[in-house]
């Protein structure tokens, strides 16, 4: 437990201090503007447990804000929505429930709240002001529940550059025979090119059921003109090696008469 709050406070104070720097910024010829700007963050429920409060606590005082308005709108809308979750585990576990259990509950409902309220143009903006791949992105991909929601969210927003660069992290992790959605692996070559080399590795171990194999590769190559015609030039390349060059000729006509059947 000492171990992930010293984590967890590392992750805070680098956050914290990465905030802080954005702070020189500010144009102070107009302290209104950066108090209503801070006044309006501070109304927001929870926001006290907002990684980058410090930072706006230091952008309203140097403004000139008045402390006792702060504090009494960080505690009127302090809500505890996160604690209270915390609490209601804790009472499951103590009432018997496994702690695995738990988990999926949270996990799974938290999920739902993301499919439903999940904005690609808030991600797209966080993403960016980062400048950089966050930490909390980086450790979320290696949790497969995590995984499974970035797999749902870029099927249904796949212009979303926050989504589309998750996926690529999640290839470059190794992950992508996860990536069963040829329209999600799709949209960037280097993602496609790795499931395909999994699909094409797959067709040559399976060899008692190649014809299914053969089914799932040409699936994924005829998606579209642009993944036959990049999957075809790769097979060709591959047929004129000496070693296992007959088995890739093989598999590039059978993709071409299911192309051809469609």
């Amino acid at each position: 437990m000492e171990s992930d709050y010293d984590e967890d406070r590392g992750a805070w104070t680098e956050e914290t201090t990465r905030s802080e720097d954005c702070t020189g910024e500010d144009n102070f010829d107009n302290p209104q503007e950066i108090l209503n700007e801070c006044l309006d963050k501070f109304k927001t429920p929870d926001y006290i447990m907002e990684p980058g409060i410090f930072a706006q606590l230091k952008r309203y005082f140097q403004a000139g804000g008045n402390p006792e308005q702060v504090i009494e709108l960080l505690s009127k809308n302090y809500t505890a929505c996160a604690q209270m979750a915390n609490l209601l585990a804790e009472w499951l576990i103590l009432a018997g429930v496994k702690v695995t259990d738990v988990q999926a509950m949270v996990e799974n409902n938290l999920k739902d709240m993301i499919l439903k309220t999940f904005d690609p143009k808030k991600a797209d903006k966080i993403f960016t002001e980062e400048g950089e791949t966050p930490a909390w992105l980086t450790e979320m991909i290696q949790h497969p529940t995590w995984r499974s929601l970035i797999y749902r969210l870029a099927e249904e927003y796949p212009d979303c550059l926050m989504l589309n660069f998750t996926i690529k992290l999640i290839s470059d992790a190794g992950f992508q025979g996860e990536i069963t959605s040829i329209s999600t692996a799709a949209q960037q070559i280097e993602v496609f090119s790795r499931v395909l080399k999994t699909a094409i590795a797959g067709f040559l171990q399976n060899t008692e059921d190649w014809q299914s194999s053969i089914q799932e590769c040409a699936k994924m190559v005829c998606h579209g003109q642009h993944t036959y015609v990049y999957s075809q030039v790769l097979l060709q390349i591959l047929a004129q090696e000496s070693r296992g060059g007959f088995t890739m000729k093989r598999l590039s006509q059978e993709i071409t008469k299911c192309a051809q059947q469609k």
